[in-house]
């Protein structure tokens, strides 16, 4: 399974070829990736993608098995794509490894953890050359180490802590912290509980201490007064030009006006007739929201003997995109300010509220929004928010499936269990600080794969910890 895993997720990178209307920002990773060997160091290579804070020897290291292939003749854009790969198995593989010691049904806990890495989102994004391959490796190692350590496989555990915490504070700091803060409040309560000092220290140094040294000693001092200056109230509220950052996704595009450029032969365009040979009026429109459409309009116009673009003529997509595109630009014209897309007050509208720390009942709901949304058949999202919206009943059959879990290892006692333990506080922590920040739906979906490790993990982990109960208490262990 792993082999059809890697060939279905490897065919479609290959599929997309050089399109990233489903992950615009994936070109400045690619830029990045071309630009960051190189010497002296510096950022220059790594300000225009979500690097900017990582170190540039940390880099080196984990882009380079795509250099390798790129050396070898693979396009910068699949050299990366591969890697993100490559990344999401070693996920899988850790999360089998634990599934291996687990209670009975492992056939459908398998097939569980085979069916969420197919979600579709989690699927596209770990196919493409964005972080959130690393972050899920990256967490899910972490979780893999404390595993270790708690199982007594002190030196392995120490390792993958260690690779865990340093990946993902060179990643995403901010979900380090999240992931620090759980390790803090953790560890006060494991002494309360009594778990083994020596574990509980180790735990601390591979973890947190270690990570926290090396970092401060690999990334460069720009890097780290962008991260020490950072503010949550401001990364929550975001921002423009009132000082707030609305969550607006923007694009301006000059389009062609219907019947312009036609006109008898008086030059004006106002007649009928075929037209002299005068140009056509064009009219800037200002998109709010719609990127993927205007990426994918743009493409097939761009690109039309790609295999992407072949696809989607086969399967006659591509008068849909273009019946889509034309009312777009059509409500664009007719408005006075030339704008489309501004009606934000759907359920679905692209612009997030999100809550505050001032008030913590303002998190519920964009909590709520962050598991759930984007929800089908509500408003007019959009043809990306609108496809998105179908996938999200999985998440809510996911959702229950790691409820039904708990229900059913109720007697096992799991919140005595380090494991369990520390992952539902780093979880609550992590959807806790998403309803503070995200102020985006197609942002905030893509972030919601982020979660899938952490519950992925707690589901086998139940199950893991309920047979070596079993065992205990048959004396096998």
């Amino acid at each position: 399974m792993i082999s059809l895993f890697i060939f279905v997720h490897t065919i479609f990178a290959i599929f997309l070829s050089r399109l990233f209307a489903f992950a615009p920002d994936e070109s400045n990773y690619i830029y990045t990736f071309n630009n960051v060997y190189t010497l002296p160091i510096g950022t220059s290579a790594q300000s225009g993608s979500g690097w900017l804070a990582a170190p540039t020897i940390f880099l080196w290291i984990a882009y380079l098995p795509a250099k390798i292939l790129n050396m070898l003749g693979v396009p910068d854009y699949l050299s990366i794509r591969l890697l993100s790969i490559l990344l999401t198995t070693v996920s899988l593989c850790l999360l089998l490894e634990i599934q291996k010691h687990s209670q009975s049904g492992r056939k459908f806990t398998q097939k569980a953890i085979f069916f969420v890495f197919f979600i579709p989102s989690v699927f596209l994004w770990t196919s493409v050359g964005l972080r959130e391959s690393f972050i899920i490796a990256e967490i899910m190692v972490f979780l893999a180490g404390l595993n270790f350590l708690i199982r007594g496989l002190a030196n392995r555990g120490m390792i993958f802590l260690f690779l865990g915490s340093y990946g993902l504070i060179s990643t995403k700091n901010y979900l380090w912290a999240c992931l620090m803060v759980a390790v803090i409040l953790s560890n006060v309560i494991f002494v309360f509980q009594g778990l083994d000092r020596r574990k509980i220290v180790k735990f601390l140094a591979a973890g947190l201490l270690a990570p926290v040294l090396a970092f401060a000693s690999t990334t460069s001092l720009y890097a780290l007064n962008y991260i020490f200056q950072s503010n949550i109230s401001q990364t929550g509220q975001g921002i423009s030009q009132t000082g707030q950052r609305t969550g607006d996704s923007i694009t301006q595009v000059y389009v062609n006006v219907p019947g312009s450029g036609t006109g008898s032969g008086t030059g004006s365009g106002t007649g009928s007739g075929t037209g002299s040979g005068t140009k056509p009026t064009k009219e800037l429109i200002t998109f709010h929201g719609d990127y993927t459409l205007i990426a994918l309009h743009f493409y097939q116009i761009d690109n039309p003997n790609s295999i992407f673009s072949k696809t989607l003529r086969l399967l006659h997509l591509d008068k849909k995109i273009q019946e889509i595109w034309d009312e777009k630009v059509q409500a664009g014209l007719i408005h006075k300010d030339k704008k489309v897309g501004t009606d934000t007050s759907s359920l679905n509208g692209h612009i997030l509220e999100p809550g505050k720390i001032s008030d913590p009942l303002s998190m519920l709901w964009p909590a709520f929004v962050f598991l759930c949304g984007p929800f089908p058949f509500i408003g007019d999202p959009g043809i990306a928010v609108g496809i998105a919206s179908l996938e999200s009943p999985m998440w809510w059959a996911f959702y229950a499936l790691v409820i039904f879990q708990f229900l059913r290892f109720r007697k096992v006692k799991f919140l005595r269990d380090p494991q369990i333990l520390f992952t539902l506080i780093f979880l609550v922590g992590e959807i806790a600080f998403s309803s503070l920040v995200e102020v985006n739906l197609g942002t905030s979906f893509r972030h919601r794969s982020i979660i899938l490790v952490p519950l992925v993990f707690l589901y086998v982990r139940l199950a893991q910890r309920a047979r070596e109960q079993k065992d205990l208490e048959s004396g096998i262990i």
